[in-house]
């Protein structure tokens, strides 16, 4: 009796390390089929392990879907206006030298010469700037100033076509409704009862990503919203909605640090999730009987320093304008070109490194390289980007 129960003995421990070879080694090809999965370059792979599946406003800050908080920082490029390069396979690795961790997009619905704009492109523009590692932040720009043309974007946007495309993208995309919708002459009712609207659609048609919301006067005006912003994050249904304000504030029209600092104080201390969406050291109101095109001189100057200063005390993210070349009034004849708002002369990393004190963008290399503010010396990367927006 004793021999067989040894024997049996010996027979069940071997059972049972074959068993256990058999599970570690089912285990061992899961995790080489997890990992290979993981290692894909596709930027379109679901992200795993997330928080949610959309960046998210939480208070008064954007956090990525693994739930880090995300501060802004980059520039805008004007996609649809670039014949050369209409896909940014040659822009957007220029711009990530900076250290860039998003690019606002200008879109339309219509390319300059009024055909029709191509979702393939589109999309294309999506995969190239988060292949390099910045969220993309598209916005459509043919309600610039008119608030009359709002609801013809949000139809654009929820349109199945763009909804399919943006819920494809939508672990890595921000939605900006339209381009600094609404003039000078919008009241506070008008302008909170258009988003309220557009908020409900974009929602009901199945976008779910944070819907960035540009403030009325061409995007100056954010004394208007401040009062009004927690109702319209309230109304929407995810409360993921950012306030956009783009501060040509020029110094003619007494836009003093002091009023800079004023203005971005009352809307931190009225809680509203805010990012300016356009900063530029010129382009700001040139005064009463002087022509528009003046905007590119001294006359349309801002202060642009006092506005990254203020905006680093509240953790306030912003986008430069604009990363060039191209800038001008192309409304006047003949066009007038404005390469002081141009970021760079020819598209390349190296024209802003080669900016000199005595050129009409000097300001652009101190805010993209060598200010203290600058893109280079703050812009922040979180893992969820640096790992191809996926959670690990």
């Amino acid at each position: 009796m004793e021999t067989a129960l040894v024997k049996k003995s010996n027979w069940t421990i071997r059972m049972r390390r074959q068993a256990l070879f058999a599970a570690l080694m089912m285990v061992l090809v899961l995790l080489v089929i997890f990992l290979y999965s993981c290692s894909s370059d596709d930027v379109t792979t679901e992200p795993t392990n997330q928080t949610k599946k959309t960046f998210y406003v939480e208070g008064t800050h954007l956090f990525d879907p693994c739930g880090k908080q995300v501060i802004l920082k980059g520039v805008n490029k004007m996609s649809v206006f670039d014949e050369n390069d209409p896909q940014g396979a040659g822009y957007f690795p220029e711009i990530a030298k900076s250290g860039a961790n998003s690019v606002r997009i200008v879109w339309q619905k219509t390319n300059s010469n009024g055909t029709a704009t191509s979702l393939t492109t589109l999309e294309a523009i999506i995969k190239n700037c988060m292949k390099e590692k910045m969220i993309p932040m598209v916005e459509m720009h043919e309600a610039t100033c008119n608030l009359n043309g709002l609801n013809d974007l949000v139809n654009f946007w929820s349109s199945a076509p763009v909804v399919a495309l943006v819920k494809k993208y939508e672990h890595a995309m921000l939605v900006n409704i339209a381009n600094e919708a609404g003039d000078y002459s919008v009241t506070a009712t008008q302008f909170e009862t258009a988003y309220k609207s557009a908020i409900t659609q974009l929602r009901t048609a199945g976008i779910n990503t944070p819907l960035i919301i540009d403030a009325p006067d061409c995007g100056k005006n954010l004394e208007l919203v401040v009062p009004i912003a927690a109702n319209l994050v309230n109304h929407d249904p995810l409360h993921n909605i950012l306030i956009s304000a783009h501060p040509y504030w020029s110094k003619k029209d007494g836009a003093t640090p002091q009023f800079i600092a004023g203005q971005l104080n009352a809307a931190a201390t009225a809680q509203v999730p805010l990012i300016l969406g356009e900063v530029c050291a010129f382009g700001g109101y040139p005064g009463d009987n002087v022509p528009e095109t003046y905007g590119c001189t001294t006359e349309g100057a801002v202060d642009y320093a006092a506005v990254l200063t203020e905006a680093a005390k509240h953790d306030i993210g912003w986008l430069l304008w604009e990363w060039g070349p191209g800038n001008g009034y192309y409304n006047v004849d003949p066009v007038v070109l404005c390469p002081t708002m141009d970021i760079t002369t020819n598209g390349t990393y190296a024209s802003v490194q080669a900016i000199t004190p005595n050129d009409p963008n000097a300001w652009a290399k101190d805010a993209v390289i060598t200010g203290a503010y600058s893109i280079k010396n703050t812009a922040l990367k979180t893992a969820y980007l640096q790992n191809g927006f996926i959670c690990q």
